[in-house]
């Protein structure tokens, strides 16, 4: 066995706990699975407009599978090409996976931090700009939207729909991360 095999992930980062609840997040946004025990982990996405986070949420990978199987074959098929062909994964939190731009920047009020984590340990991670998640939903068609909304809908009482962020979030799909934990 070699070093590499033994090493952990590195912790969840604090930008990606609850800001609502000011801790990791503990449960699953859509059955409410205790996450840091569930076995094939999770995903935690935080949307932020004009520097705000405005939604966040954590889905087991049952859920997030479960979402995916709703998604057009059209938008999975398109979603896998844009990952394959324009995305790097390993710029993490701080650069845009699609252009580089840097969290940071100047500017650059919108954007989408997502982390893939099992137990306590975060194994991998994107962010992605507002610019470049607006791309993103111009090559989902509307059955995927579609399956966004009524996850809003169905998660997220309060605002009106159209007030909240579009499925603009990850590398690969609007809402769960494709690849597997």
């Amino acid at each position: 066995m070699s070093d590499h095999d033994l090493q952990q992930p590195p912790p969840i980062p604090p930008e990606l706990q609850s800001e609502y609840e000011e801790r990791p997040f503990q449960n699953c946004t859509r059955c409410g699975e205790s996450l840091p025990d569930f076995p094939g982990g999770f995903q935690i996405s935080k949307a932020y407009k004009r520097g705000e986070c405005v939604m966040e949420y954590a889905l087991c990978d049952h859920c997030r599978t479960q979402m995916m199987e709703e998604f057009s074959q059209e938008s999975k098929k398109r979603l896998a090409q844009f990952q394959d062909e324009q995305v790097i994964l390993d710029r993490g939190l701080d650069s845009c996976a699609v252009c580089n731009a840097r969290r940071d920047a100047p500017g650059l009020d919108d954007f989408v931090i997502t982390g893939v984590c099992e137990g306590v340990g975060l194994l991998h991670s994107v962010m992605i700009c507002g610019k470049c998640g607006d791309g993103v939903q111009g090559i989902i068609s509307q059955k995927t939207k579609d399956t966004w909304r009524r996850f809003v809908d169905e998660n997220f009482p309060g605002p009106p729909v159209d007030s909240l962020p579009e499925p603009e979030e990850t590398f690969n799909t609007p809402v769960p991360v494709m690849s597997k934990v």
